[in-house]
């Protein structure tokens, strides 16, 4: 699995630096999405798949209500799984392996996400991953607060927006 460069993980153990950060993609074609609010937090993570990842969904809360961002991929995925963050919980590490050929089409084969309070979720997808080149993102001291890439059928890259606590 690639890991990340000491520098890296260095940016995020600096609190001064309120920027957000674009890491990825991993992978490549299909058509580009954005999901990116880091002024409120991921609520809710929903990952559909079956061999492969086939759709994203994000959610957020403002102003106290759950509001979907933007949903990614396409409708296929034997299982449906929700990522429910608690207050006060965040993604902070997302892994994951990317394969060149599924039906003739660069795809996200496994994804995983671990969260502050040390909740894991994951890997989704079939074993298509161990055919794939694997990714690991861990943050210090940091937070996902969206995502981004590129879909049709499937989730055909993927790339994170980390932002410091």
């Amino acid at each position: 699995m690639a890991e990340p460069s000491e520098c890296f993980t260095n940016l995020y153990k600096s609190s001064e630096q309120n920027i957000t950060l674009k890491v990825g993609p991993w992978e490549g074609n299909g058509q580009n999405f954005d999901i990116i609010n880091d002024s409120q937090l991921i609520t809710k993570v929903v990952v559909k798949s079956g061999d492969v990842v086939d759709y994203l969904e994000i959610f957020y809360s403002v102003g106290g209500n759950s509001v979907t961002s933007y949903s990614a991929g396409g409708s296929g995925g034997d299982s449906t799984n929700e990522i429910p963050l608690g207050e006060g919980e965040y993604i902070n590490w997302i892994s994951g392996s990317v394969i060149n050929n599924y039906n003739c089409q660069s795809c996200i084969t496994q994804l995983g996400f671990k969260t502050n309070k040390g909740n894991e979720y994951g890997p989704f997808g079939n074993n298509k991953g161990s055919e794939g080149t694997g990714f690991t993102i861990p943050f210090v001291d940091g937070r996902i607060v969206g995502f981004f890439g590129s879909s049709g059928k499937y989730i055909n890259a993927i790339g994170v927006y980390l932002a410091p606590n």
